[in-house]
């Protein structure tokens, strides 16, 4: 296995290197031409460059598909300086340059003369298009430099501590416009088919950061509050989309100019939605690339989710400007510090917009961005930590991971909470004044906080967390009026055992007592005595029992650990206790962490089911509709692991009793713009489970909308997906719905959600003509050619892995160096195999071809491949470790012991779960015993 991974990158890192310091660029001014007809481009670069010792040669980058031809040397006072030869390196994607004398210490330009194709992939130059309503199909060429393909594009020094000013003039065809970091110069056109456009000087800023679009849309202007225009490129018909983009730039904007005190730091601000992209968004200087959807957002048609998402990701990119523009990051081992911000101060700032959410909306989702996300990713034992080595830029794409985005971001946050966010603001405009046009690393940004207590810094805190993989699972056991607290490391595998240990913020909650402040604790136990009067206090042993622990506690009130909190089973009786007399006992944060808790145990065997079925009797008076979204896949995920069918007809029925006021509740209304967005966001399910439950109303609306849709009527986005899903259970309609692709879908989300309910066909002959349709149709975005193969592995493996194995180039040439696409690829991929002789299939295919930069999901999906034909263990009645005790064979027996336990609620003659929540409340015979 590890021999594996290493031979995918084995031969770039035996010779990779990063830039000398030797010689540092200030100053890159391009001349392009383009000839779209040909996606072809040609041009000459001049860099001034700084050469701070004698050297002999010097190096800088340019990839393979950049021919470089010429190229011309002169000091700083214009003369030349022969150049003997310049010779690339296409392993290393650089050229090296070989002066007939030494250079000395001083000022130089060197000019380069090159050529390249448009790429058809997700990086580089790229080609692409956007579509009008008939059906055109309108060529654009794009860019996407990040993290380090700007050496795809033209020679240039592309390492984001390198940064250069640049002015850029661009030869286009006539009647189309040039778009990019600075502002418009002048644009004249030069013969009867091509126009030059030519743009200001930039601020020094780091080229993977340049954007270049040339292209045939339309505008909608707008002006921050400061007066800096704002304009959102978009084809005619998405005008009306485009303002609501618009009208979200403009707010973000204007709110992180008065947050952070500093103005934003360039002259104009453009936004675009790209057709083929392969991200959310993309925050370039001075203009924001955004997938196709999020730059001209409807709710007619996106989904809710999507169009709440869509303004996220908005918020984002414009933070962006700052985190990551503004100040780079020196090295891509401190990616954390652009994204985990960015993501972190969107959540903060959305909250402190004026948005039609209630207050602490985003805080409370960023529970899903930020902590479930980023333990779903550092679970496993072979994960690794946020901040890591990074030697070289050819690791660089594998870093942007839901670590970087997702743990650092919650580890942020509770950097803000321990600090106060008076010091926090204090110490965000301070870094913003030092490395304003700079970059910064770990070391930089924290220096420009204080301390969290006498004996802690914000630095030594966040290295604790950043520097090391996994999170921590924390016991808290009650013994009379003590607690014993214990923290170990969480992981998927049972017998992974470690040493590990992090700084946990202890902000305990005692039934009806206020929370207490915040203590700081690193050592593997940590005792605490309670007091009635005074709380808790720090001891080195346990008290004597004095006393019987009557009341719930939690220990992390404010919700601060990343990591996993656990309580013994006694305190979680008295939790659900309490949750079914008053839930406001526990904020919605809290609420929604502690569900999150039940589902990672849970799976993990490390806490009773019935336990969790106990705390589940309040949904009925939960109002958040997303912690009701979360308990119910929670429960679901129990109802599996049921083999009876009586057993599962019963659960079945105590999923209706809890959850059948919400579905009314909520589908009773009309779906119109006057719902709440919480409540439409939820719609669809809810909708779907009282079509299950055979709800008048609910399948009165179904019934209508599956009419609509066989008319050929557009119908609400939110519901798409299942009425494709009662339409395609006739075979004879697969082919109807495919012809539909051309005519029916308003947006690329209604694409990609035909494409994929065409892709659960059954019949292998439609299987394969999708897999065939995807890599050789213009209408279908690149993004999306991945999910079409995933689709299809989940209903036939073996024919997706031969496919992919065929076409292997194709997929390698899209994805290969991609930020996020191979990693998902081959993850889901790989996984969806069963056999032993296909998991050899892998080992031997990727040991002679490379996995790019999907590294990380070749990995776990083989894992989830070794699980699926591993031999059988033999259970034991009971199982121990350490002071865990497991609850594996509790699970295995729980649809009878739930059966027993239902039984014993219903043997009273309750009826509904309101007289349920009196009787639990004040008699435990419910509970099993």
């Amino acid at each position: 296995m590890k021999r594996l991974l290493l031979l995918t990158t084995i031969t770039l890192l035996a010779f990779a290197k990063r830039l000398s310091k030797d010689v540092i660029p200030s100053h890159q001014k391009f001349h392009l031409a383009f000839d779209i007809d040909k996606w072809r481009y040609s041009g000459t670069t001049e860099i001034r460059i700084k050469v701070h010792r004698t050297i002999s040669s010097f190096w800088l980058h340019a990839a393979k598909n950049v021919n470089v031809t010429k190229v011309v040397l002169n000091n700083d006072k214009k003369k030349a300086v022969e150049v003997t030869k310049f010779v690339p390196d296409y392993k290393l994607s650089s050229l090296t340059v070989y002066p007939k004398e030494d250079l000395e210490d001083g000022n130089y330009i060197v000019t380069l003369w090159f050529n390249g194709k448009v790429s058809t992939s997700l990086q580089g130059m790229i080609k692409t298009g956007w579509l009008d309503t008939k059906g055109k199909k309108h060529p654009q060429v794009t860019t996407h430099f990040e993290p380090d393909k700007a050496r795809q594009a033209f020679p240039c020094f592309d390492e984001p501590a390198m940064k250069v000013m640049i002015k850029l003039i661009v030869d286009h065809p006539k009647g189309y416009q040039c778009n990019s970091a600075a502002p418009l110069e002048t644009r004249k056109d030069i013969s009867n088919t091509t126009t030059r456009s030519v743009f200001e000087e930039t601020v020094p800023i780091s080229i993977y950061l340049l954007a270049i679009n040339i292209h045939d849309m339309s505008e909608v202007k707008g002006e921050s509050l400061t007066g800096i225009p704002i304009t959102v490129l978009t084809p005619p018909h998405k005008k009306y989309a485009a303002k609501i983009t618009l009208m979200w730039a403009k707010k973000a904007l204007d709110f992180f100019e008065k947050f952070l005190d500093t103005k934003y730091p360039f002259k104009k601000l453009d936004l675009m939605g790209i057709y083929d992209f392969n991200a959310g968004g993309m925050e370039h200087v001075g203009m924001i690339h955004l997938m196709y959807d999020c730059g001209y957002p409807s709710t007619r048609y996106l989904s809710t989710y999507l169009f709440l998402y869509c303004r996220t990701v908005v918020v984002h990119e414009v933070s962006h400007m700052w985190f990551g523009d503004l100040v780079s990051v020196k090295w891509w081992d401190d990616l954390w510090l652009k994204e985990g911000f960015a993501r972190f101060i969107t959540s903060y700032a959305m909250d402190r917009l004026k948005t039609d959410q209630t207050p602490g909306y985003h805080d409370f989702h960023l529970v899903d961005n930020g902590l479930i996300s980023g333990i779903e990713s550092d679970k496993y034992t072979f994960t690794k930590p946020v901040r890591q080595v990074l030697k070289n830029s050819y690791g660089a794409a594998a870093m942007f991971n839901s670590l970087s985005y997702s743990k650092a971001a919650w580890i942020i946050r509770s950097v803000v909470a321990l600090i106060g966010e008076d010091d926090f603001e204090v110490g965000i405009r301070k870094y913003f004044t030092k490395f304003k046009f700079g970059s910064a690393n770990f070391d930089d940004f924290a220096a420009c906080f204080g301390n969290i207590s006498p004996q802690l810094s914000v630095k030594n805190y966040m290295k604790n967390w950043l520097n090391q993989a996994g999170f921590p699972e924390v016991y808290s056991e009650s013994f009379g009026n003590s607690l014993k607290i214990k923290q170990m490391r969480y992981t998927v595998s049972k017998n992974f055992v470690t040493d590990q240990t992090w700084y946990v913020p202890i902000n305990y909650k005692v039934a009806d007592t206020p929370s207490s402040t915040y203590t700081l604790w690193r050592s593997r136990y940590k005792f605490l005595s309670y007091d009635w009067d005074r709380g808790f206090k720090v001891s080195n042993m346990l008290t004597p029992l004095t006393s019987k622990w009557e009341s719930w506690f939690i220990i992390d009130s404010k919700s601060l650990t990343f990591g996993i909190h656990r309580y013994d089973n006694d305190n979680y009786k008295r939790l659900a206790k309490g949750l079914i007399q008053d839930h406001s006992i526990l904020t919605d944060t809290q609420r929604l962490v502690h569900v999150t808790n039940l589902d990672l145990l849970t799976n993990q065997n490390r806490v009773d089911p019935i336990t969790v079925l106990e705390t589940s009797l309040y949904i009925k008076k939960e109002r958040n509709m997303h912690i009701i979204s979360k308990w119910l896949i929670l429960l679901l995920s129990l109802r599996s692991t049921m083999d009876n069918r009586n057993h599962r007809f019963k659960f079945n029925h105590y999923l209706k009793t809890l959850f059948i006021d919400h579905v009314n509740r909520i589908i009773s209304k009309p779906f119109s713009r006057t719902t709440l967005w919480d409540d439409k966001a939820n719609y669809s399910w809810l909708l779907i489970l009282g079509m299950r439950w055979n709800v008048p109303i609910a399948r009165k609306k179904i019934r209508r909308l599956y009419r609509h849709f066989k008319a050929g009527q557009h119908i609400n986005p939110n519901f798409l997906s299942y009425i494709l899903r009662l339409y395609l259970n006739n075979s004879d309609h697969w082919i109807k719905v495919f012809k539909k692709l051309d005519t029916y879908p308003k947006s690329l989300q209604e694409i990609k959600k035909i494409m994929r309910a065409l892709c659960r066909t059954s019949i292998v002959k439609h299987q394969y003509y999708m897999l065939k349709y995807s890599i050789s149709s213009l209408n279908i975005p690149r993004s999306e050619i991945k999910t079409v193969l995933c689709y299809i592995a989940y209903k036939n493996a073996s024919m997706a892995w031969k496919f992919f194995k065929k076409h292997y180039k194709f997929y390698f040439r899209l994805y290969g160096e991609a930020q996020f696409s191979m990693n998902k690829l081959l993850l889901c991929l790989v996984s969806s195999l069963y056999t032993k002789s296909e998991y050899n299939d892998v080992i031997a295919f990727f040991k002679t071809h490379s996995s790019g930069t999907g590294e990380s999901g070749l990995k776990r999906g083989l894992k989830q491949l070794s699980l699926s034909f591993a031999p059988k263990k033999k259970k034991k009645k009971k199982e121990q470790e350490d002071d865990l005790v497991t609850i594996k064979i509790k699970k295995l027996n729980f649809g009878k012991r739930f059966t027993q336990w239902w039984n014993a609620i219903t043997a009273t003659e309750i009826r509904n779960t309101d007289d349920a929540y009196e009787s639990f409340s004040s008699n435990n015979r419910f509970v099993r015993k």
